[in-house]
């Protein structure tokens, strides 16, 4: 699978490699089942994901993105210690992997055929 999406003006890559890849290793030297390398705007995803599970690490993935791609990394740098950047910005990924959809149910059932134009919308911001 290699598939690719635009955000924030850039070209970014989705790359389906082995469990046993390099490139599946973070910044921590951690072996892990997915990773996003913004040098070279790509996201790294293990082949054996799939179902929610793979879902659930794609949005996290992307999430990483868009922290990168407005600028957002660095204000995690200025707000937090140096020792919880890294565990910060994954607490922002979880919790948009974890709680998005929940989110953005809630926001159907409050603005209703409002959130026709507006969620799509928003979610269409995420990854295009």
């Amino acid at each position: 699978m290699l598939k690719r999406f635009v955000m924030n003006g850039n070209l970014w890559m989705v790359e389906t490699v082995p469990p046993s890849s390099l490139l599946l290793i973070d910044r921590t030297d951690e072996y892990r089942v997915a990773t996003t390398d913004p040098d070279l705007h790509k996201i790294f995803l293990s082949e054996d994901l799939y179902g929610s599970f793979k879902k659930r690490v794609l949005i996290h993935e992307i999430t990483h993105v868009v922290l990168w791609e407005y600028g957002i990394i660095d204000r995690i740098a200025a707000y937090c210690y140096p020792e919880y950047r890294i565990a910060m910005e994954e607490e922002i990924c979880n919790v948009l992997a974890d709680y998005g959809e929940i989110v953005f149910n809630a926001a159907y059932k409050v603005l209703g055929n409002e959130a026709i134009r507006i969620v799509p919308h928003q979610m269409e911001r995420l990854v295009s």
